[in-house]
């Protein structure tokens, strides 16, 4: 690290030079540089209520982060840029008289030249990262990473538009357990010939050298797709297909018999906040999480400021069964390794996705492995085959050090892997995906449409030999008999081939709405799900009536009710329930308002049982400075006890421009699942100094009860953020 140090400090005068002295072809030029510096402090005492033993800690943690960067237009087009990243980590903390320290020293520096004009792009970049693990208890850790990347891209005007991406990546330590060296090279096109028309196509080929364990891999995809969409008649018939085909090869130029991971093909994302895991409802689609940028939010919030009272629900859809023993889930900043191990992750899989479902647990995984160098953690778990899997974890507790630092974690990809040995595939594996989709809506008349899609899904493997196949055939119509009444059905048949077994499953669902007047409305929703296999047939099937009404200027409710039936595969038992939902929002005037939900779901077979939900939220903004927030929420389980959740949030601004902030928070859970209570209140404020210095400060005081120990914790966080 100070070689890197001492090279980069002597550089930086010689580039700093350079550029001031291409100054009469200069035509702007930045300078930017900010820092944060984050200091915590956190004393607790736990008393073990079995022995009486209390136990007393401190612990201290210190951060600071620097960023400098340098930009100048050399040329027109062309800019140089440099700068460097510094981020220093102190924690002490001391349990009993024992103590423990650890520091950490990250240090990033990058030079780059880049050109871009609306015909040609080119870019030469070199980073480098080093951390270095301090620890006076055992030995240091030096962690090196070297990164060069090229880019050369080309769109002309009407003609098709090609980038040419070059990485190497070189990732060592000090001592010798890791030297891996990467070259990645991807080469993209897409091309529009006409309105409507798509062409895409991507070869990215990836060569990875294992240096300690003498281990080599190649794998190379070639994808390629073929988009197309157009109205016609007016917009009476919108008509849409395509086709995409992914080739996948994993070679083993060189090795001891080692694995290697492959990456799987991902249909959807899916995402929802549940605290049910092992049932429904559904996932919603959440595609941003499958986009393959690892930068950019999905709108998933692990921080603090996430959901504190429900788990998060994050998850893939495959489109066939397949195999799979990892989960990569990439978030948009590094974490300190207290954050990073307070995650349990709860690995889930289901062979459907609807309200229904049932969700079998396949492990617990706490912690999961963090990157060094990449932000995501690593979820590894003994090999399943399924179609649907999800990750289970809640958001960052406000117990754990150092989790005022991180009030934001949002995950930006997820990702899922196959281990694949040398020996099991003799040298080389392939993988061929292939989805073809077809579809078309017509307006029969005023009134009147309907549609059809068509889905078909190939996968092959070889050497294995394995040959899936699945074809989904869809027809809807939607009808408008007059202002009050509307229906709407939709069938869709999916045949399915996998493992030499077929299956046939039937999706259907209809609908009768009546908007008897423009403040109520009634939807009767009956849908269900036949699947039949060789031996084995399964039925699902629920009836819906959802009422909707606007009660008064402001104040709107509705109420639901509804039946299911469910008949898994491998049973002939049937589970039968009824479900009630109401709720209702009120706004009296633009001060204040309330939102209030309840749900009960009564099983009847094959054991009686009862669930219920309630949740209350209230805010109250009497003037622009001055905010109340208040919410409640309540999970009653039979045989197990009633969960309750309480926040309360208070924000004055003294100040009219609102750069100075006081917030007091507080908040009370009851676990009925790990069976603790938690409460947390602690004043605190923000302040903007100017628009180049800004602080943050606050207090909090948590105390945790369970059967067997009661936990006090006092913290303090400060943040001084400097821009300039």
């Amino acid at each position: 690290m100070r070689r890197a140090a001492f090279l980069f400090i002597r550089l930086l005068p010689i580039i700093t030079i350079f550029a001031f002295m291409t100054a009469r072809y200069t035509f702007a030029q930045a300078i930017r540089f900010n820092s944060e510096i984050t200091s915590t402090y956190t004393n607790s005492k736990t008393e073990l209520k079995t022995t009486g033993e209390k136990i007393k800690s401190d612990s201290y943690f210190l951060e600071q982060r620097y960023n400098v960067n340098l930009s100048k237009i050399i040329y027109p087009n062309l800019t140089f840029n440099t700068g460097a990243i510094f981020q220093w980590n102190n924690s002490h903390a001391e349990t009993d008289g024992t103590d423990s320290e650890l520091e950490e020293r990250t240090l990033r520096p990058f030079v780059g030249l880049r050109l871009t004009n609306p015909v040609y792009q080119a870019g030469l970049e070199y980073r480098r990262t080093e951390i270095n693990e301090v620890n006076p208890d055992s030995t240091n850790i030096e962690s090196i990473r070297d990164e060069v990347e090229a880019l050369l891209g080309w769109k002309p005007a009407d003609l098709p538009h090609t980038s040419l991406s070059y990485f190497y990546t070189h990732s060592y330590d000090d001592p010798k357990t890791a030297d891996t060296i990467e070259k990645l090279l991807q080469v993209e096109s897409n091309y529009s010939p006409w309105r409507g028309l798509r062409l895409d196509y991507t070869y990215i080929r990836d060569d990875t050298a294992e240096r300690v364990e003498n281990f080599d891999t190649l794998e190379q995809t070639h994808f390629g797709r073929i988009d197309y969409s157009h109205t016609f008649w007016d917009g009476r018939l919108s008509l849409n297909g395509g086709y995409n085909i992914r080739y996948n090869t994993l070679e083993f130029p060189r090795g001891t018999g080692g694995a290697a991971e492959v990456s799987l093909q991902r249909s959807q994302g899916l995402f929802s906040l549940d605290n049910t895991p092992q049932d429904g409802p559904a996932l919603a689609v959440n595609n941003a999480l499958i986009d393959g940028n690892v930068a950019a939010s999905a709108g998933i919030d692990l921080g603090l400021n996430g959901d504190q009272t429900t788990l998060a629900n994050i998850g893939l859809d495959f489109g066939l069964e397949l195999d799979v023993d990892q989960i990569r889930l990439w978030v948009d900043r590094n974490l300190s390794n207290a954050v990073a191990n307070s995650f349990s992750w709860s690995v889930y899989v289901s062979p459907d996705n609807i309200n229904l479902s049932t969700w079998t647990l396949v492990a617990v995984i706490s912690p999961a492995n963090f990157g060094t160098f990449e932000n995501r953690f690593t979820i590894n778990f003994p090999t399943v085959k399924t179609r649907f899997i999800k990750v289970v974890t809640s958001a960052l507790s406000p117990l754990v050090p150092g989790s005022n630092n991180f009030p934001n974690i949002f995950v930006t990809e997820m990702q899922a892997f196959v281990t694949v040995s040398e020996a099991a595939v003799q040298d080389k594996t392939t993988n061929t995906d292939q989805n073809v989709n077809f579809g078309f809506r017509v307006r029969l008349g005023e009134n009147t449409s309907a549609g059809y899609n068509l889905n078909y899904i190939s996968q092959e493997q070889d050497p294995s030999d394995i040959k899936n196949t699945q074809l989904s055939n869809t027809v809807f119509m939607n009808h408008i008999f007059n202002r009050i009444f509307s229906t709407g059905g939709r069938l869709e048949r999916t045949d399915t081939s996998q493992n030499n077994e077929d299956r046939v499953t039937y999706q259907y669902s209809t609908f009768l709405r009546g908007a008897y007047l423009p403040t109520f409305d009634q939807t009767l929703t009956f849908s269900g799900e036949n699947s039949k296999e060789e031996d084995d047939s399964s039925d699902v099937f629920s009836l819906i009536l959802r009422n909707n009404a606007i009660l008064y200027r402001g104040w709107s409710a509705f109420l639901d009710s509804g039946f299911n039936y469910n008949r898994p595969t491998g049973s002939d038992e049937a589970q039968r329930s009824m479900l009630l939902r109401a709720g209702t929002n009120f706004e009296p005037n633009q001060m204040l308002s309330f939102n209030l939900s309840y749900r009960l779901r009564e099983i009847y077979q094959p054991e009686k049982s009862t669930q219920a939900d309630l949740n209350i939220e209230a805010f109250f903004v009497p003037t622009r400075s001055l905010s109340f927030n208040a919410s409640f929420s309540l999970v009653e389980r039979e045989n197990t006890k009633t969960s309750t959740f309480q926040n309360y949030v208070f924000t004055w601004s003294p100040s009219p421009d609102g750069d100075l902030q006081f917030i007091f928070t507080y908040t009370d859970t009851l676990s009925s699942e790990t069976d603790q209570r938690q409460t947390t209140l602690g004043p605190g404020f923000n302040w903007t100094i100017s628009r180049h210095f800004f602080l943050e400060i606050f207090y909090n005081y948590i105390k945790e009860k369970s059967n067997t120990q009661i936990i006090e914790t006092n913290s303090v966080f400060a943040k001084l953020r400097m821009n300039f």
